[in-house]
């Protein structure tokens, strides 16, 4: 039975037992966390338990700046912070 659940400003189509990666939340590893549920095929579920497994970081992300005819060139990377959940 799949649904999709909200956290932050994203949206994740999921089932029980799946891992998903969303933005860093303020939650220890190990506790379990409650998500809303926008959209169910049977319209009985409201919310969904979810299960904080840990908090990692992700992929480098590079950004390039460059101006034509300046000899301007610049480059630096940013890592989000990210939590790993597990639906149940």
């Amino acid at each position: 039975m799949s649904f999709v659940v909200e956290s932050g400003n994203n949206q994740f189509l999921v089932n029980h037992s799946q891992k998903i990666i969303v933005d860093r939340l303020e939650a220890e590893a190990g506790s379990k966390i409650k998500l809303p549920v926008i959209f169910d095929r049977t319209g009985k579920l409201t919310e969904v338990e979810a299960k904080v497994i840990e908090h990692i970081k992700g992929e480098k992300i590079r950004v390039v700046k460059y101006r034509a005819k300046s000899n301007y060139h610049k480059v630096y990377g940013h890592r989000s912070y990210q939590t790993v959940l597990e639906v149940l």
